[in-house]
């Protein structure tokens, strides 16, 4: 427990080094065998490892015609080293304690962190609070199947997120509690949806939140701030999402100059920024104004989305890694979904990660990577993964038999006696476990076998013959 607050605490202990990198690097010999019991966790590492091998290699083939920052080198290969030792940490804690413990133990490292940081006076609740409140009220009501009491929990915090002009966050509550919801129809409603359905529907109703929150924001129902921004930026790029991130315009100019990436810890040149500039410029963005020189050029090459972020420090290499962590995280949540055991904490933070790989920077996402991840892979079907361990799929009930008219009126047994409705006229049933006799009681000699009683000729070798 202790092990996974100092994971989600995430404090700095030395130059580029923080307790989420110590602990779980320190733990690998924990939790060396834990992700092998989960589906598609050995091909998530050995992607990882493909990737940071990548890196290395492109920053040595760069450094001839590019600088090299050693600081940030060393930080970014950290933060993914770490960041993959803390997924197989909270693997490995899935198989030993309950997952409500696991949650709250990760929330109790958020909040704290939130006890440390500066509070942020622009917007306390966007910057500070959202994410550590979150986890900590969806971990207090976690339990292996979704219940009520989650969507009214996601839809307050949406509520609080809309007033507090706080636009993605909203519509990820949103989404996350539509999903729950999805998962408690009755059952009576057919048989179980597959992934690959789940997929369609998890896609429609994305669709759907989209088109009515863009609706909602352009309409002024969260504030007028809000709708000022989001105009603006409609009519800039012609859409919400282009306008609120313009740096994929840096990142597709980017990748048709260099298809190659950068590698890590690599500073980008004139010609680069002049290749993200007009790539910025197409989107009707200004780019002459500090934010590309200072922020997403100025020490390194920050393009604000993850999966850009991981093609610019290990190439294509990190295009594969990124492909391989959407698959899976889409399949793992539809075939939760599917059987019924996706919470909605889990829910939630996969939503998050999601929207981070389009519109939010690695350095920053990394810990929610990794927590969502961490909560959200499933055991493999067969494999004793401790608590963690899938419930095996129930078997249909056996259907009574019809009652016969002699279940009705009764039977008759071999003497002719007449027997209670429902009962059998022979008392062995095989369908019944044999009861043997209580050596406690005394015997009871049956007739033929008590002394000078008659006996049945047709049971005697005399009447046979």
């Amino acid at each position: 427990m202790g092990a996974i607050a100092m994971l989600t605490l995430n404090f700095q202990l030395m130059d580029a080094f923080t307790t989420a990198i110590v602990v779980p690097i320190a733990l690998i010999p924990v939790w060396w065998s834990a992700p092998r019991k989960y589906v598609g966790a050995g091909g998530l590492f050995a992607l990882g490892g493909l990737a940071v091998a990548a890196g290395v290699w492109l920053t040595a083939v760069s450094s001839a015609t590019h600088a090299i920052s050693p600081v940030v080198l060393r930080a970014n290969l950290l933060l993914v080293i770490g960041g993959f030792c803390g997924i197989g940490l909270l693997l490995w804690a899935r198989t030993v304690l309950p997952l409500r413990t696991v949650a709250l133990s990760a929330a109790a490292g958020l909040v704290l962190r939130v006890g440390l940081e500066p509070i942020n006076p622009a917007n306390p609740w966007k910057y500070n609070f959202s994410y550590a409140v979150t986890v900590l009220a969806l971990g207090l009501v976690v339990r292996r199947r979704p219940r009520p009491v989650e969507i009214v929990l996601l839809l307050g915090l949406a509520g609080m997120c809309m007033v507090n002009d706080s636009r993605s966050a909203f519509a990820t509550l949103v989404l996350a509690a539509l999903l729950v919801a999805y998962q408690l129809r009755p059952a009576t409603m057919g048989r179980r949806a597959s992934a690959f359905a789940t997929i369609a529907l998890f896609a429609g109703i994305a669709a759907c939140v989209y088109s009515v929150g863009t609706t909602l924001i352009l309409e002024g129902y969260l504030g007028e701030a809000t709708q000022e921004r989001s105009q603006a930026q409609v009519q800039a790029s012609g859409s919400i999402l282009l306008g609120g991130r313009p740096e994929w315009g840096a990142s597709t100019a980017l990748f048709e100059s260099r298809p190659m990436g950068f590698g890590v810890g690599v500073v980008a040149n004139l010609d680069d920024i002049l290749v993200a500039k007009s790539g910025m410029a197409e989107l009707n963005y200004d780019p002459n104004n500090g934010y590309v020189e200072n922020y997403m050029f100025g020490s390194e090459i920050k393009l604000h989305a993850v999966i850009a972020d991981l093609w610019s420090n290990f190439g294509f290499a990190g295009i594969v890694l990124g492909a391989w962590i959407l698959v899976l995280a889409i399949w793992s949540i539809a075939s939760a979904a599917a059987r019924r055991v996706a919470s909605g904490l889990v829910i939630y933070l996969t939503c998050v990660m999601l929207w981070n790989f389009a519109f939010g920077p690695i350095y920053s996402s990394m810990p929610i990577i990794v927590l969502a991840l961490g909560m959200l892979l499933l055991p493999r079907q067969g494999v004793d993964a401790g608590v963690a361990t899938l419930d095996p799929p129930s078997r249909p009930a056996v259907e009574p038999a019809p009652a016969t008219s002699q279940d009705r009126h009764g039977r008759h047994d071999r003497h002719g006696h007449r027997t209670r409705p429902g009962t059998h006229a022979h008392p062995a049933d095989p369908a019944l476990p044999h009861r043997p006799a209580d050596p406690a009681l005394p015997h009871r000699p049956t007739s033929a076998s008590r002394p000078g009683a008659p006996r049945d000729p047709a049971t005697t070798s005399e009447g046979r013959s």
